[in-house]
């Protein structure tokens, strides 16, 4: 997976009691900043609810994936870990909840344990919003009062159109699920449009349509971010994290790794903490 590595911070209301936690409770909420190519993983237990506030975000559970664009939302359920990544620099919220309510309000949409809102980040934006004022009031936040503003959000999110399910990805959900998974081991695009099935010239076409860069400079971002991530360990040196990250050679990761970042990676490591 790519370098995970995303800014933001989390609210944790206060442990919410058992009449509570049956109906539903919010266990954590998160804001997460992260450019192109950075990735999240985390925990979801019971239902977690992810939206791409700004940009756009790939949500990978199990062998599922969906492509979260600017304003879409995502409610999933019964999946232990999951993995969050940027593929533009975006803004997403992800809230984890349990309780019997959201089964309840979206039974009739889940299908497959998720579904899928349009134009539902705005509601979670506001939300969040709400959670962070009381959570600068009076921190913990009371676990009834994060319960009261999760519950008028689903209700919100239920009147908007489902935008459908997740479990057949498109061309492009497949084509950023491969990439994240085996990025080190492709070979450039000749080799995912291979694996994918399809002409080089349509998987271009279809997924710079969908997220607005290419898919061999999503892969670079993908390889950069990792080895990124590589470099920061002490000891690590750039022939490895060149290789590591899938790179041809040292002497061209360098000069990607200048373009793309403005330094080379023996600068990154001296600018590193």
């Amino acid at each position: 997976m790519a370098a995970q590595r995303a800014h933001g911070y989390a609210i944790i209301p206060e442990q919410a009691d058992e009449m509570i936690g049956e109906l539903l409770a919010l266990d954590c909420a998160r804001v997460l900043v992260m450019r192109a190519g950075e990735a999240q993983k985390l925990s979801v237990g019971g239902w977690m609810l992810a939206a791409a506030a700004e940009g756009s975000v790939s949500v990978s559970a199990r062998s599922d994936y969906a492509l979260l664009d600017a304003g879409r939302t995502l409610l999933l359920c019964g999946a232990a870990e999951c993995c969050v990544e940027a593929v533009l620099d975006s803004l997403c919220f992800v809230m984890h909840m349990r309780g019997e309510l959201p089964q309840r309000i979206f039974a009739a949409r889940l299908g497959e344990g998720n579904t899928c809102c349009s134009d539902g980040a705005a509601f979670v934006r506001e939300c969040m919003g709400s959670l962070h004022m009381h959570d600068a009031e009076h921190s913990p936040v009371r676990a009834d009062t994060a319960s009261q503003l999760c519950y008028g959000l689903l209700l919100r999110l239920f009147a908007l159109p489902e935008r459908g399910r997740y479990k057949q990805p498109s061309l492009v959900e497949s084509a950023i699920a491969v990439i994240q998974e085996e990025f080190s081991l492709l070979k450039g695009l000749d080799d995912l449009a291979g694996r994918l099935g399809v002409s080089k010239a349509h998987l271009s076409r279809s997924f710079k349509q969908k997220t607005g860069v290419s898919p061999g400079r999503y892969i670079t971002r993908t390889k950069l971010e990792y080895a990124k991530l590589l470099l920061q360990e002490r000891g690590t040196s750039v022939t490895y994290a060149a290789e590591a990250s899938g790179f041809a050679s040292a002497n061209y990761f360098a000069k990607v790794f200048r373009r793309e970042t403005g330094v080379s990676p023996s600068e990154y490591i001296k600018f590193l903490p």
